[in-house]
């Protein structure tokens, strides 16, 4: 359950590790995202070794302090996927995506839900491992 406010982890390609929950976009509810939802994050911590291999063009975007969507692909609070099968996961997690819900990198790191990748192709083809 991700809510305004929380400190979460990014999980891509991108030299972003940490990022700040400004607002919940698309929700079943409007002040707290759980799994498959869209939230605006804003940039924490940036991991120096990974910003220095970027390109150019792409270090004006991933700057501390920069915002993005994001889409919650991991999340501490337990997900229902058949009546009585329940699914929690240790830390909660997010990817970076564009408005039309395509992953900004080309590698997600970790598990992602064969939920999400059957409702978003774009997903599952950059995830290595699905559950």
């Amino acid at each position: 359950m991700v809510q305004l406010g929380s400190i979460i982890k990014v999980s891509d390609k991108t030299s972003i590790v940490l990022v700040q929950c400004i607002k919940v976009l698309k929700s079943y509810k409007n002040k707290i995202a759980k799994l498959g939802d869209v939230i605006l994050v804003s940039v924490q911590w940036v991991n120096v070794k990974k910003y220095v291999l970027l390109k150019p063009r792409l270090k004006k975007k991933y700057l501390k302090g920069s915002i993005h969507r994001a889409l919650v692909i991991r999340s501490k609070v337990n997900f229902c996927r058949v009546k009585g099968i329940y699914l929690k996961f240790n830390e909660n997690c997010v990817i970076l995506i564009t408005s039309n819900i395509v992953p900004v990198s080309n590698r997600v790191y970790g598990p992602v839900l064969k939920e999400m990748c059957l409702k978003w192709p774009a997903i599952g083809c950059v995830s290595n491992c699905m559950i």
